[in-house]
């Protein structure tokens, strides 16, 4: 509590001081230029007949009474055509003036002098000017001196504001450490017979008796909340339930369709990868205990056809689509049926899944043997085993795309420093969190140029094309096409985002950056996103545009390739 007194009082200390220093500061150079003025003024006044007369004589008697102030160091008066009339130099030694704005009405503050020019009047015209430069070293010292004697002072009452500080603080702060400390002891020990010791009648010892009060309240009530314990235990149970229910029902309000298409995205290769872990434990399970019988009764043609089967199964490495799986079994059903094999369906089957779907023919040996499907059981189980082990590669690696974008979508970087990045990798990471809704009938096509690496906020970027594309997103309804081109032109790397959603209506374009301005309906949207964006993009020297119409809505991102750091 020192520490605070001390910083409060000390901040208003250091106001008010620099104030004052600084105001009388400014009151010694305004006296200095006062008095210089008045001094100017005078000697022209005496000057004005000389200069009316072409008596230089006189104006130099006058100008040699400039040795009566010290501070003078330079006296020139001028006649009407900005010539020297009189002069005055404090130690003999000429000093080159310029004339060229002489005749003006001017006063100057220079490094080591202040220069005053007037002009001189009589009869109500013009006769001359005058220039008067005084030294400033007596106001230097003056300046000095004082803020030396402010300085002493500000010690001084820094001094007395900690004795000051120190003294409220153990008045204000012991009786509330006592409060405290007797608190903790309670509080460990569950004594609530216990009472605190007051040690005063001011507020705090009012503090201390309605505490004591509540201590006593509290002893009373706790032997009847030990009787209602398993009433509470049960209700509190419930409490919980409805907590966690409602806590979880505020969060998926927060998180919104994003995280909950995040969540799809990861739960979805996990899903996979639990069940292909099942199909490894089945199928290794078996053929551990089916294989060494199966291969000791098998004859050794047949033994040769199945090992280039395996190895056949276990070298292929691609996936297939739907349309190409029905192809390829339509194709090996054809020739099943021409040699006469029965349950050429199951076969066919068998073989897509074992990515076999060349020179089947080559396999009929077994084929035709009469336990060909414990045959083809057995390869199916043992291919198995590399096909889920695919599977868990395949789905760890989409999995570990979608948190590594979350990551760096969803970094929190309050750092000042600017990294070096592509700004196609965080379009791309971007992309990756929206993939469930995209994927629900959204065509998206991307044309990335080769653009060179920017220094930025890479971070606040990534918020700008998440703000962007949720929007497009929304327009769409989640059906349309989603055009995405990022290429370099002259000085910038240019973003362009263009939907085919309902597009902007043309009187709302040139509001659509204001803050809190939104087109989606109450409670789907708080109009921040866009005004923050622009926001960004200006943060990094840039500019944001924007092309509607019904159909085609366009937002163009113009970021500098060149961006100094701040």
């Amino acid at each position: 509590m020192v520490l605070i007194i001390q910083l409060v009082s000390l901040s208003s200390l250091l106001i008010g001081f620099t104030y004052v220093i600084f105001s009388n500061i400014a009151d010694f150079k305004s006296d200095l230029k006062a008095n210089t003025i008045i001094n100017a003024t005078l000697i022209g006044e005496y000057c004005a007949v000389p200069l009316d007369f072409d008596m230089s004589e006189n104006a130099v008697e006058t100008l040699e009474k400039l040795q009566n102030i010290p501070s003078v160091d330079v006296g020139i008066v001028y006649n009407d055509k900005n010539e020297i009339f009189a002069e005055f130099y404090k130690n003999g030694e000429k000093v080159l003036i310029s004339n060229s704005n002489i005749s003006t009405h001017w006063e100057k503050f220079d490094t080591d002098y202040l220069s005053v020019s007037r002009p001189i009047y009589y009869d109500n015209a013009k006769v001359g000017s005058i220039f008067l430069r005084v030294s400033t070293d007596e106001l230097s010292l003056k300046i000095r001196n004082y803020l030396i004697t402010m300085f002493l002072l500000l010690v001084a009452l820094m001094f007395i504001n900690y004795i000051l500080a120190f003294w409220l603080q153990k008045i204000l702060s012991e009786p509330i450490l006592h409060l405290t400390k007797a608190t903790k002891e309670i509080s460990k020990e569950g004594n609530y017979q216990l009472r605190v010791e007051k040690q005063g009648n001011d507020e705090i010892g009012m503090l201390v008796d309605e505490y004591n009060e509540m201590l006593q309240q509290i002893y009373e009530r706790e032997e009847s909340l030990k009787q209602r314990s398993n009433e509470l235990t049960e209700t509190l149970g419930d409490l919980k339930q409805m907590q966690e229910k409602l806590v979880n029902s505020e969060k998926l309000a927060a998180l919104g369709q994003l995280i909950a298409g995040v969540a799809h995205e990861i739960n979805t290769p996990l899903g996979a990868i639990r069940s292909s872990i099942g199909n490894i434990k089945s199928a290794l399970l078996y053929v551990l205990n089916e294989y060494p019988k199966f291969i000791v009764h098998l004859p050794d043609s047949q033994r040769d056809v199945f090992s280039v089967l395996v190895k056949e199964s276990l070298s292929k490495k691609h996936m297939l689509t739907s349309k190409e799986e029905r192809e390829h079994k339509k194709n090996i059903i054809k020739i099943l049926d021409n040699h006469q094999i029965s349950n050429a369906y199951y076969y066919a089957d068998s073989f897509v899944d074992m990515m076999i779907f060349d020179n089947i023919e080559k396999y009929l040996e077994i084929l035709r043997a009469e336990d060909s499907e414990a045959i083809f059981n057995i390869a199916y189980k043992i291919t198995g085993l590399q096909r889920s082990i695919d599977n868990i590669e395949f789905a760890a690696d989409k999995a570990s795309k979608v948190v590594f974008a979350l990551k760096n979508s969803s970094r929190i970087n309050n750092s000042d420093n600017q990294v070096l990045t592509d700004v196609s990798e965080g379009i791309e990471n971007v992309l990756i969190l929206y993939s469930n809704q995209i994927k629900q009938g959204i065509e998206v096509t991307k044309n990335y140029k080769p653009t060179p690496k920017i220094l930025c906020y890479s971070d606040e970027l990534n918020q700008v094309w998440t703000n962007i594309l949720h929007n497009a997103i929304y327009a769409m309804d989640l059906q349309g096409t989603l055009d995405i081109k990022v290429f370099t032109d002259k000085e910038h790397v240019v973003v362009s985002i263009t939907d085919n959603g309902k597009g902007i209506p043309e009187n709302e374009i040139s509001q659509i950056f204001n803050p809190f301005y939104t087109t989606k309906p109450t409670g789907e949207g708080t109009g921040i996103g866009l005004y923050i964006s622009k926001g960004i993009i200006e943060k990094h020297k840039g500019r944001i545009e924007v092309e509607s119409k019904p159909g085609k809505t366009t937002f163009s991102v113009f970021l500098p390739i060149n961006i100094s750091k701040e």
